[in-house]
C-alpha cells in the first residue's frame, strides 16, 4: 500500500467478513483521549464513574504516537504476516453484529435460560478477529496491524462510524445497536480523506423518549442527553461491588448487561436480531459456573460453550448476576 486508494480494497474486504470500518490517521488518538479527560473532569459524571472510567483507560492523555510493538497482547500478527514495525500511522475502528446469545443452566433438576444480549458473546475474540483480517488485507502491501483498546464508542463516533442515543449507546446504520466494536493500529498510511467529525447524537431521539420510559432504574433522563451512569444496571451488574440497595430484584433480566433500552429503540426496529440457540450447561457445569470457577480450570467443553454464549465475561460477576435471576 502507498497511498489511501489502497484502503478502498481492505476496507472492501472487510465488509465481506462482516466488518463496518472506518480508518483515521492514529495522531487522531490523542483528541480522543482529550475529549474523555474533558468529560471526567467535566463535574457530569459521578466521582466513582469517573475513577473507574478512568480506570479502564488511564487517567493521563495519550502522548505521542503509539507503535505497534507495543500495542497489547493481541498485537502479533498472524502467521506469515510481516513483523510489526513502529510507529503506527492510522488507527482501523470497526463494528459487526452480534446476536442475542442465551445459557441453559441446569440448577436442582430444573432448566434456567439466561439471556447475554449482543456484545458480551467474543466480547474477547471478535475484536482479535479484526485485526487478523486487516493484517490479511495489508500483509501483500507489507503493513501489519496490531490490537488495542481505545475508548471504542468515542473513536466510533469521531470517526463518523456511529452516532449515540440518548440511552448513550452507540448505533450504526444497519447494525441499529446490536454490535461489538474493535479496534487496531496499523503502519499503513491512513487516507487523505479520513472522517473526522462532531460526535451525532441520533436525529430520531429528539422526538423520541422510549428508552427513557423503559428504564427501570431512571438512568436515561430527560434533564440531559448524558447517561445517568451511576443508575444504569448495566454499570450496576458491570461492577464487582455487591448490589447497591436501591436495585430491586425484579429488575434483573440479563446474565450481564441489559436489554430494555435497545429493545424499545425504533432505531432497532427495523434491524433483524439474530438470536442464538442456548447452549445446555449440565448439573455439573452449572455448579461450576456459579461457583466462580475461572476458565482455566473448566473443562476444555464447557470453556468452549461459555465463550460461544458470552457466559465467559468474568466468573465471579456472572456467578453473581445469574444467582440473582434464579427463583429463591
Amino acid at each position: 500500500m502507498t497511498d489511501s486508494r489502497d484502503w478502498t480494497g481492505v476496507l472492501a474486504e472487510l465488509e465481506q467478513a462482516g466488518w463496518r470500518a472506518r480508518v483515521v490517521p492514529v495522531e487522531r488518538l490523542a483528541e480522543v483521549d482529550a475529549r474523555l479527560q474533558r468529560e471526567l473532569s467535566s463535574g457530569r459524571l459521578a466521582a466513582d464513574v469517573a475513577a473507574r472510567i478512568a480506570a479502564d483507560f488511564g487517567s493521563e492523555p495519550e502522548t505521542g504516537v503509539p507503535a505497534l510493538g507495543g500495542a497489547g497482547p493481541e498485537a502479533t500478527p498472524p502467521r506469515g504476516a510481516p513483523a510489526p514495525s513502529p510507529p503506527a500511522r492510522s488507527v482501523v475502528i470497526g463494528a459487526k453484529a452480534r446476536p442475542l446469545t442465551q445459557g441453559a443452566l441446569t440448577v436442582g433438576g430444573e432448566r434456567h435460560v439466561v439471556v447475554v444480549p449482543p456484545h458480551y458473546a467474543g466480547y474477547y475474540s471478535v475484536p482479535r478477529e479484526l485485526v487478523a483480517a486487516v493484517a490479511a488485507a495489508l500483509a501483500p502491501g507489507g503493513f501489519a496491524a496490531a490490537g488495542f483498546s481505545p475508548p471504542l464508542k468515542t473513536l466510533a463516533a469521531c470517526a463518523g462510524l456511529a452516532s449515540y442515543g440518548r440511552n448513550n449507546i452507540a448505533y450504526v446504520p444497519g447494525l441499529g445497536s446490536y454490535l461489538i466494536f474493535g479496534a487496531c493500529l496499523s503502519d499503513a498510511p491512513p487516507p487523505d480523506d479520513a472522517p473526522w467529525v462532531e460526535p451525532q447524537k441520533l436525529e430520531r431521539c429528539e422526538r423520541c423518549s422510549a428508552c427513557l420510559r423503559a428504564c427501570p432504574t431512571e438512568a436515561i433522563g430527560a434533564d440531559r442527553f448524558l447517561l445517568h451512569t451511576e443508575r444504569c444496571l448495566t454499570w450496576v451488574n458491570e461492577d464487582e461491588a455487591p448490589f447497591p440497595a436501591w436495585v430491586d430484584p425484579a429488575w434483573h433480566t440479563c446474565a450481564v448487561g441489559c436489554l430494555r433500552c435497545q429493545q424499545v429503540c425504533p432505531e432497532n426496529a427495523v434491524v433483524e436480531l439474530a438470536v442464538a440457540a442456548p447452549e445446555e450447561f449440565d448439573e455439573d457445569e452449572s455448579r461450576l459456573i456459579l461457583a466462580a470457577t475461572p476458565s482455566s480450570l473448566l473443562p476444555p467443553a464447557t470453556a468452549a460453550k461459555l465463550e460461544r454464549c458470552g457466559l465467559d465475561y468474568s466468573p465471579a460477576l456472572i456467578a453473581r448476576n445469574v444467582a440473582a435471576l434464579l427463583p429463591g
